[in-house]
C-alpha cells in the first residue's frame, strides 16, 4: 500500500498515530485501511477510529497521542503526565500511570482503556510542551492529587509546582478555589499550608507540628530575614530571632551544599540568629522530641531577650 504524502506528513507530525478520519481525508479508502491492519499490514488499532502507523512497541507518548486525537482538537493532557512534562520530580503513586484528558463539556466520547477523559465546563488555556497540548500547571498539579490518598504526596505536588515556580501562590489558590473540589481534601489543606508560606512537605508536617502547641506561634515561613532581604529561612520567630531549617535537599529540590550551608549560618550566627536543624525524618518518627525541642529554643530565646 502507497501511503499519501500528506498522510505520511500528518503522522510524522503526531508521532506516527493516525484518526481513521484523517486516513480517509488524504486518500485512502476503507479497503486500504483495512489491509493495512491486516495480519501482513504494518498498521494497528490502538483504540477505535486511532491507529499506529508502525508495529513497534507503544510508549506512553502514542498513547497520549492516541487519546487526544481521539478526544478532539480542544483536547489537552492534564494530571501526572502533564506534570512530568513541565519537569516536576514528585507525582502521586496513585496517578504516576494515569493519562489525563480534559475536554469540553459538548464533547461525548466513550470510556477508551487507554485514558480517563473528563468532561469540563470551562477548558483552561493550553501549553504544548514538545508537541503536546497540556493544562496549566497549577490544574495539572492539582488534577494529578485528585483522590489520591497520601497527604504526604499531595503537598508533595502542590508545594513542587510553587516552589519550582511553575505557577504562583495565587494562580494555585485560584485555580483550587474555582475548580471541581471532589476528592480534593487534601489538596485543600495543602493549599492552606501552601498560602502560609510553606514550600516542600516536610515544612507541611512542621507546620501541623506547631500548631498543635500552646507555647508556639506560627512562625514566618519562607520570607527572607528582616536583617537581611538575602537570607530566606524556612521559618523564623523574629521577637526571638530563632531560625527554623528542615534540612532536605531531596524535599527542597535545591538543596545547598555543605560549603554553603557553613556560609548561610556563618551569617546568621553574625546577625545574632540562633538556628535549629530539623529533619523530616524526625518530624515524622519523634514529633514530640521535635516540637519540645522546638518550644525550648523558643522559650530560652525568649528568656534571653527578656
Amino acid at each position: 500500500m502507497e501511503t499519501p504524502a500528506e498522510l505520511r506528513r500528518l503522522a510524522q507530525a503526531q508521532d506516527g498515530i493516525v484518526t481513521r478520519r484523517q486516513a480517509l481525508r488524504c486518500g485512502l479508502t476503507k479497503s486500504a485501511i483495512r489491509h493495512a491492519l491486516g495480519d501482513n499490514g504494518t498498521w494497528r488499532k490502538i483504540i477505535p477510529g486511532v491507529y499506529a502507523t508502525f508495529t513497534g512497541p507503544l510508549q506512553q507518548r502514542h498513547q497520549v497521542r492516541a487519546a487526544l486525537l481521539y478526544a478532539g482538537e480542544q483536547a489537552m493532557v492534564t494530571g501526572a503526565y502533564a506534570c512530568r512534562a513541565y519537569g516536576m520530580q514528585y507525582v502521586p503513586r496513585q496517578t504516576h500511570d494515569i493519562i489525563e484528558v480534559l475536554v469540553p463539556e459538548s464533547v461525548r466520547r466513550a470510556p477508551i482503556p487507554i485514558a480517563k477523559i473528563r468532561r469540563v465546563k470551562s477548558l483552561p488555556p493550553a501549553r504544548v510542551l514538545r508537541g503536546i497540548p497540556c493544562a496549566p500547571p497549577e490544574r495539572a498539579a492539582l488534577d494529578a492529587c485528585r483522590d489520591v490518598e497520601s497527604q504526604q504526596d499531595v503537598r508533595a505536588v502542590l508545594c513542587e509546582v510553587v516552589q519550582r515556580k511553575l505557577t504562583k501562590v495565587t494562580r494555585l489558590v485560584a485555580e483550587f478555589s474555582n475548580g471541581d473540589r471532589r476528592g480534593m481534601a487534601h489538596a485543600q489543606r495543602t493549599v492552606d499550608d501552601v498560602l502560609a508560606g510553606c514550600r516542600s512537605a516536610p515544612e507541611c508536617e512542621l507546620r501541623d507540628l506547631i500548631l498543635t502547641s500552646t507555647v508556639l506561634d506560627e512562625p514566618v515561613w519562607n520570607q527572607p530575614l528582616p536583617d537581611d532581604e538575602s537570607l530566606i529561612s524556612d521559618g523564623y520567630y523574629r521577637a526571638v530571632r530563632l531560625a527554623l531549617e528542615v534540612d532536605s535537599a531531596e524535599h527542597h529540590g535545591f538543596g545547598d551544599g555543605p560549603e554553603l550551608t557553613e556560609q548561610r549560618r556563618a551569617r546568621y550566627a553574625a546577625l545574632g540568629w540562633r538556628v535549629m536543624s530539623i529533619s523530616p525524618r524526625r518530624i515524622r518518627q519523634e514529633p514530640k522530641a521535635v516540637l519540645a525541642e522546638i518550644e525550648a529554643a523558643y522559650l530560652a530565646d525568649t528568656s534571653d531577650a527578656a
